[in-house]
């Protein structure tokens, strides 16, 4: 006899449980595939884009204007690439255009489509912004007071990740769009802003670059772009979702084996005495081992395959999958052999494993147990349940189903609560940055205009709260903003953690965001330092603001000047519920505080797509589990079938106590669920703090529970209602077969 016959029989006779076995795998290999190609895509597009396009290693703004042949000096003396950029914001009709300078050394912008600007009435502008408002080249622009026509879309290496400003949580391309004309017309555009673009050499000492700026022109601000999140946010998620494949790829194939491993030691226990019988005619122990390794390895090989020929014709796609969140970038997507590889090997391993395990495990009993099919040594567990009491047959089948056999009710509970999970989790992240965009915009404060001056002013001209903002680096060179204000600012309300109102003159105060950032404490004693000179100062921290969207340090205006080395009688930051007129060119950064809530409208609609994709493994993933467990207690219950038929009871009878004897799982895997959404939403949006978003907190809307739910029942009874013809089939001559149970 040769064992290798029986694998054709084997999948025959049970078809649905390898193509659910399989949908499984491929389910929950999908992930993996889709953020391991979009990584590996973005960060092989961001290094050479930024290389191609000579990304900054840093940007800073003065109070006293460099002279273009001191650029040249200093380049020279500190071995760097220095360059001045020019620029101008132009409101028209709600929308902010930024209009640039063309550079020669760094930052340098690339033409994606179209042509560049030849004539004084054209332009080329950044291509999401083009993209999301539906402008097409050849499109007419207003700018200010005159039309422009767009000849070509553009993109810039320091505006991958398009934040209007470098405080901004997410990206702006509803209102805010980057923009390049013609020499002799940007001139003409009148007073402009500048701040000038380094790039490092290798033997380039930025510290005593710095410094010498610093004291001979007074650094307003400095942005290296290591701390700049319109660079790294490209990278940083890029990493991101690599790390996610890898963390996907052990624990959603995990999920999916400890499911599939159940069923495969049930269905390996089934067959004991085919096992009793093999090892009767003298299969040694090791053969029969591999022949049932062989059966579990399907599933596995045939998901692992199948996802990876479909990942690697839809590489493309998957790869743009990952691009919501960034300029429309030109990545090519690829799929690795060695990632292909982990996709087949790691969940075909641990199905095998599952399947040597249970069948060792077997291969210890005495064979003539085994030819019995009695190698768990006549105890029937849960058979007696129920016994001589007055109760419907109904019941006492439910309850012998449930707790008779714990491990198949389990893969039913786990399906369920898996599915529910998935669903609620993905509506989860949806509904919380939603939410975000209008509890953050409290935080902020319940002004409107925020505007951030070029220069240092003594007097306010121009009306609104006045106060001074400026930043500091700690030891391992994270940047914190400080705010220097008084308890009579009308547009700022400080409280604790607790609600209670703080006043800022007597110390200096740390956000909640910073302190879960950096791990500084009330009380404690820390050390930060000026990011224009350098310089070392030391303070203590009086007590700790509730504010999870900015990562700062708050205090009186003259204890915020004395932490950053500036006058305390200046102020450089303007405060106000209405616009001002402030004169552009005098403007270094101006945001709204209903900028906020549109960035959380703009990622909830990025994430349209992906929370669609959710959603959609969730169900499958509730459906093919509840499926094969199941069918796996239709296959085990044949005999039971067979006899009621005998006995009378009709189909539909014979589905009410068959396949209903679960339902109490449903509600519990529900309700089990609503934990654990919680618990992982909160860890993932603690974990994107980490990558310069602000701390989200979990929010899930009604409307979602109940769409979550009724999905997840509806799985539920589907899964039911596919398996009634299963029932149907089952002839009564199979309770004839065996009267031994």
């Amino acid at each position: 006899m040769k064992l290798n016959r029986r694998y054709i029989r084997s999948i025959r006779e049970n078809w649905s449980f390898y193509i659910s076995s399989t949908v499984l795998t491929v389910v929950t290999l999908l992930l993996y595939f889709l953020f391991y190609i979009a990584g590996n895509a973005i960060l092989d597009f961001s290094v050479d884009f930024y290389s191609r396009n000579k990304i900054e290693d840093a940007h800073f703004n003065t109070y006293l204007e460099i002279p273009t042949e001191e650029l040249q000096e200093l380049s020279e003396l500190y071995d760097v690439t220095l360059e001045k950029q020019r620029y101008i914001n132009i409101e028209t009709n709600d929308v902010t255009a930024r209009i640039f300078s063309r550079t020669k050394s760094v930052d340098l912008y690339e033409v994606t489509q179209g042509k560049d600007v030849l004539q004084d009435d054209e332009i080329v502008i950044s291509e999401g912004y083009a993209v999301e408002n539906n402008i097409k080249i050849g499109s007419s622009m207003k700018i200010g007071g005159k039309e422009y026509t767009v000849v070509g879309f553009m993109q810039r290496p320091d505006y991958l990740y398009m934040l209007k400003s470098e405080d901004d949580s997410y990206k702006n391309i509803s209102t805010f769009y980057l923009c390049y004309m013609t020499d002799r017309e940007f001139e003409a555009l009148g007073d402009t802003g500048c701040q000038y673009l380094v790039r490092y050499g290798k033997d380039s000492d930025a510290a005593e670059f710095r410094k010498a700026v610093h004291e001979k022109y007074y650094m307003q601000s400095y942005s290296a772009a290591e701390e700049n999140p319109r660079i790294t946010m490209v990278e940083q998620q890029a990493q991101l979702f690599i790390v996610m494949s890898y963390v996907l790829l052990c624990i959603l194939p995990l999920i999916a084996v400890v499911l599939i491993s159940i069923i495969i030691s049930r269905k390996v226990k089934s067959e004991q005495r085919m096992i009793g019988t093999l090892s009767a005619l003298g299969y040694k122990k090791t053969q029969l081992m591999l022949h049932y390794a062989g059966f579990a390895a399907l599933p596995g090989l045939a998901g692992g395959v199948l996802t990876a020929v479909v990942s690697l014709i839809a590489a493309q796609p998957l790869s743009e999958l990952g691009l919501q969140d960034y300029e429309p970038m030109r990545v090519t997507g690829r799929l690795n052999l060695s990632g292909a590889l982990l996709g087949i090997a790691v969940p075909t391993a641990l199905y095998v494993l599952a399947a040597l395990l249970s069948v060792r495990k077997l291969l210890k009993k005495d064979t003539v147990l085994l030819l019995n099919a009695n190698a768990d040594g006549g105890k029937k567990k849960g058979k007696r349940i129920l016994a001589g009491k007055k109760a419907s047959i109904r019941t006492k089948f439910a309850l012998r189903s449930l707790l008779g056999n714990p491990a198949r009710s389990f893969v039913v509970l786990l399906g369920v609560f898996l599915g529910c999970f998935i669903m609620l989790l993905g509506q989860g992240f949806f509904d919380s940055i939603d939410h975000m965009g209008d509890t953050a915009a409290d935080e902020l404060g319940s002004y409107e205009h925020q505007y951030v001056l070029n220069e240092m002013l003594e007097e306010n001209p121009y009306g609104g709260e006045d106060m001074l903002v400026s930043a500091v680096e700690n030891a391992d060179g994270s940047k914190l903003s400080v705010i220097g204000t008084s308890d009579s600012n009308p547009y700022l309300a400080f409280k604790d953690e607790d609600g209670n109102a703080v006043s800022v003159e007597d110390g200096y105060y740390i956000t909640s965001l910073a302190q879960l950032t950096l791990g500084w404490q009330e009380g404690d004693t820390v050390t930060v330092y000026n990011p224009l000179s350098l310089e070392e100062k030391e303070f203590r921290i009086a007590g700790i603001i509730q504010n999870n969207v900015q990562k700062s340090i708050v205090a009186s205006k003259a204890y915020a000047a004395e932490l950053t080395g500036l006058d305390k009688n200046s102020f450089n930051c303007i405060v106000s519920d209405h616009p001002l007129s402030i004169p552009e060119a005098k403007i270094a950064q101006e945001s709204k505080r209903s900028d906020i809530t549109d960035q959380a409208k703009t990622m909830t609609k990025q994430m349209d797509i992906m929370l669609q994709m959710i959603v959609g493994l969730g169900i499958i993933i509730c459906i093919a589990a509840v499926y094969v467990a199941v069918n796996m207690l239709v296959t085990e219950s044949r005999g039971n079938i067979s006899m009621l038929k005998v006995l009378g009871y009709r189909d539909a009878q014979i589905n009410k106590i068959l396949l209903q004897s679960h339902h109490i799982l449903l509600p519990i895997g529900i309700l089990l669920s609503i934990p654990c959404v919680y618990a992982a939403a909160d860890a993932f949006f603690l974990l994107m703090v980490d990558y310069g978003v602000m701390l989200i907190d979990t929010y899930i809307a009604p409307k979602s529970y109940l769409i979550s739910i009724l999905l997840t029942a509806g799985c539920y009874f589907g899964s039911l209602w596919l398996l009634r013809r299963k029932v149907k089939k089952v002839d009564m001559i199979e309770s004839l077969k065996d009267n031994r149970e």
